[in-house]
């Protein structure tokens, strides 16, 4: 059994591959026997071979081929000496006999001959020689001569001589090539034997050196083996001693339950010594084992754990288990499981125990001070709401009222000096209130604002302006350091960044008397990016050194006469702190006890991405040019309704008033309205819940939600119940005339579409010549008189007036008049759906009188300009 134990994490990993760089035995075996076979196999065909060039050789000796062949012409020799005779000799009755017996031994030669050419493979080819043929052919002729009666053959001895002497000729060649034949095959064969004699030697010397190879890898892992066995013991004894250190209780049972081994943590864990553990069942050791989940549920998918493991069905990982000790006490156990294999193969379990009772407590307590901690923070998330409303609510109504006042009724300069005090008072709590929603905002998703491109300088000095009385208040005069106009050109933040410097700024004027404040702004830039670095000086009683670390926590108010000298929360500093985090940028501060502070903050913004056009009515608003629109106005407060119904009166709007959520249902009923304005908390029937059953009906008038919630998950709500608009109270007249002029899908929450870009139409300048410039103005004004005088009386057929308006909005688009493209689209599509266009007919007119001059500016030279009459 071959494992590896990890003490710390409590778990086992099998082990079963072989030891990395050695090969196993099986592969050496399946590679050296089959060698040692085919060279086995090899040595048996080289013996057999040099078996049957043995025997080759004996028949050859046996035989005495070279003899034979001599004694053939030997043979011929004696037939030709008893022919002469028998000529020499013819009364001698001997002389025919002896010829013809010596001629009968010559065949028997010839025919020996013959059957040796037939068997012998180096000799067959001199079958088909022509002097073997001749001597054939020869023999033959004179076997007939001969093989006649004696008185025939006695008289034809003269007509045999001659055939005797051309076989005499014959047999000489042949015989003497026949013999050095015999010579080459007896010289090729020993050659061939003694290759073969090589080959079988070099075969038996590989034999013996692949015999020994083997005889070494065998005693190479014989030794492995015993190493191997020496390293499992170890291992073993290893294991052993590794389970018993181990601080979590391990139990090795059998796969039926059977404890087989048990350490001494398990002993500790169980209250029971390691004889009463090991023999006994796993279950009894964990009765009513259940598991729980992390929040300390119970699982319903696990019901019984233990069987489950045993069954090999446990999933991976750690499982957290409830289940009691022998004695009865419950117990909160972690456990993870192994599996493996006894040295006889039978399988094991490796089950690992930790104690995690405390901890499982611990996490239930800390989960429950969590909740707690979150159910406070909804509380106080609730809590801002709900007061934001209840004193945003009175707050509108004296703010909208004193606006009222100031926009529509001369006052005398006492008169103005006291409706500015009441205006100070009004806005100082109001801001109290935004810091408040600020922090929660901050805490609720870390707030990030709407990138917009602005002037540096001009909100620096805007604010300088806006802080100027409270400053003078205190006898304290405000100076600025700005960069270059070029400098302060940035794309970022806008909103942050002013409230910081708010802060920074408010603070300064409230320790500071009669003494000055300094505001400086450095800028560096870089190709992409701005780094700003804004410092406000003072000459006010200064910060104590032991308390500068903590100047930026929460609601923290410094004792010392730093902030105790005058009202405040301590949100300020703290708002400043986390608005520069978002900024990517750093705060600080630096001061000296009685000789004043230095606040400084860092900030990162983006290079513009065009340059920054202050228009012309940024001075204040301006009603002149605002479309007559009729309004519904939805609000429950008698105070509030009857403010907000008097701004839009003076606003030149006409008002229908609504006191509850089903009033408006049944006014949308009755009438038409070019906007509906809508408080969103109202008893009965809220806001949210008429503007549904509003679209549900087919109202598309432009909903625009008026209310006291400024928290980002309230204005989320509100923009997902289908308002088009959101105004946060308190409502000024500036506020409302930008909701009166803007188009669908702004708030003033946000920064709005782009009404003009000069840049495009600059461009275009550029490129055409001043006639071209002048008829392609022409033309946008022939064309828009034309869409606005059909878009009054829409004829039958509204296609060609869907296609007009969709031809000018791409003339609009050419020269970068964003807005009314917006503006031009939405009436197209309410073209193509037949719905009312009078809506549309007074943004389009409101938008295009304002675009018209600004159109002549970018596409005219100043003498052209002088001469334009606008539409």
């Amino acid at each position: 059994m071959a494992v590896d134990c990890d003490q710390r994490r409590g778990t086992v990993t099998e082990d079963s591959s072989p030891p990395e760089g050695k090969a196993p035995r099986w592969l050496l075996g399946v590679v050296l026997l089959p060698l040692v076979l085919l060279g086995l196999g090899l040595l048996s065909v080289n013996a057999y071979q040099i078996s049957l060039r043995l025997d080759d050789a004996r028949v050859s000796q046996s035989d005495n081929t070279s003899w034979l062949f001599a004694q053939l012409e030997v043979e011929e020799l004696k037939a030709r000496v008893a022919l002469n005779r028998a000529i020499r000799f013819p009364d001698d009755p001997a002389s025919v006999p002896n010829l013809r017996q010596a001629f009968d031994i010559y065949l028997s030669r010839l025919k020996v001959i013959d059957g040796y050419l037939r068997q012998s493979e180096a000799l067959a080819p001199m079958r088909q020689d022509d002097k073997w043929r001749k001597i054939v052919r020869d023999s033959a002729d004179l076997t007939r001569q001969i093989d006649v009666p004696d008185p025939l053959l006695r008289a034809s001895l003269t007509r045999i001589e001659p055939m005797a002497d051309r076989l005499a000729q014959s047999m000489r060649p042949f015989v003497v090539e026949a013999l050095s034949q015999i010579v080459t095959a007896n010289t090729q064969r020993r050659s061939e034997l003694g290759a073969l004699m090589i080959r079988s030697a070099v075969l038996a010397m590989v034999l013996i050196v692949i015999l020994l190879g083997v005889s070494a890898i065998m005693m190479l892992l014989s030794q492995q083996l015993y190493n191997q066995r020496r390293a499992e013991w170890r291992t073993r004894s290893t294991l052993e001693k590794t389970l018993a250190a181990s601080l979590d209780g391990v139990i090795v049972a059998r796969p039926d339950g059977n404890v087989l081994r048990a350490n001494p943590a398990a002993e500790s864990l169980f209250g029971l010594p390691r004889h009463q553990i090991v023999g006994t069942d796993l279950k009894s050791l964990l009765p009513m084992a259940r598991s729980i989940r992390d929040d300390g549920g119970e699982d319903a998918e696990l019901p019984d754990p233990v069987g489950q493991m045993l069954r090999g069905e446990l999933p991976p990982g750690r499982i957290a288990l409830e289940t009691r000790r022998p004695d009865g006490t419950p117990v909160m156990l972690e456990l993870s499981v192994a599996q493996d294999r006894e040295s006889d193969g039978a399988p094991v379990l490796f089950a690992f125990l930790r104690d995690i009772s405390d901890l499982v407590r611990a996490e239930r307590d800390l989960r429950g001070a969590h909740d707690a901690a979150v159910d406070a923070a909804e509380a106080k998330s609730r809590f801002l709401a709900v007061m934001s409303h209840e004193m945003r609510t009175p707050l509108n109504g004296v703010i909208a009222a004193l606006d009222l006042l100031h926009q529509t009724t001369s006052l005398t300069p006492v008169q103005g000096r006291y409706l500015g005090i009441a205006e100070s008072g009004a806005q100082s709590a109001l801001d109290q209130i935004n810091n408040v929603l600020e922090l929660t905002r901050l805490d609720a998703e870390a707030l990030r604002s709407e990138e917009m491109t602005f002037d540096l300088n001009s909100v620096i000095e805007d604010l300088a302006e806006q802080m100027g009385p409270l400053a003078l208040r205190s006898g304290n005069r405000i100076e600025l350091d700005l960069p270059p106009e070029a400098l302060a050109q940035v794309l970022g933040p806008r909103r942050i960044f002013v409230q910081t410097l708010r802060n920074l700024l408010g603070n300064a004027t409230k320790f500071t008397r009669d003494g000055t404040i300094r505001i400086v702004l450095r800028v560096q830039v870089t190709d992409t990016a701005r780094l700003l670095r804004v410092e406000v000086h003072d000459t006010g009683i200064g910060i104590a050194a032991d308390k500068l670390g903590r100047i930026f926590d929460l609601f923290e108010t410094l004792d010392g006469g730093y902030d105790r000298r005058v009202e405040g929360t301590g949100l300020g500093l703290g708002i400043a702190r986390r608005s520069v985090e978002l900024m990517q940028g750093e705060i600080g501060v630096t001061s000296r006890e009685g000789t004043g502070s230095t606040f400084w903050f860092t900030a990162r913004m983006k290079a513009p991405r065009r340059t920054v056009i202050t228009p012309a009515a940024a001075a204040g608003p301006d009603a002149t040019d605002l479309p007559a629109l009729h309004v519904l106005l939805v609000e429950d407060h008698p105070t509030n309704r009857a403010v907000a119904r008097a701004m839009l009166e003076h606003l030149g709007q006409r008002v229908t008033e609504a006191d509850s959520g089903e009033a408006a249902l049944q006014a949308v009923r009755e009438d038409e309205f070019d906007l509906v304005l809508t408080d969103v908390s109202m008893p009965g029937m809220d806001g949210l819940s008429m503007v549904k059953q509003m679209r549900a009906k087919g109202v598309t008038s432009r909903i625009v939600a008026v209310t006291a919630h400024a928290l980002p998950e309230d204005l989320r709500r509100i923009r997902s119940a289908g308002l088009t608009d959101i105004l946060v109270k308190p409502i000024t007249i500036a506020r409302l005339t930008e909701i009166l002029r803007a188009g669908p899908g702004r708030d003033d929450t946000g920064t709005g579409s782009r009404s003009f870009d000069p840049r495009i139409a600059m461009e275009l300048r550029s490129l055409l010549t001043p006639e071209a410039c002048r008829a392609a103005l022409a033309q946008l004004d022939a064309e828009a008189e034309q869409l606005f005088s059909a878009l009054e009386t829409p004829p039958a057929s509204r296609t060609p007036l869907a296609e007009a308006a969709h031809r000018f909005s791409g003339a609009c688009a050419l020269l970068g008049a964003q807005r009314i493209c917006t503006h031009l689209t939405e009436a197209e599509a309410a073209i193509r759906a037949d719905a009312r266009l009078g809506v549309h007919l007074a943004r389009l007119t409101t938008e295009w009188s304002r675009l018209r001059p600004q159109l002549v500016s970018a596409l005219l030279a100043e003498t052209d300009q002088k001469t334009d009459n606008p539409s």
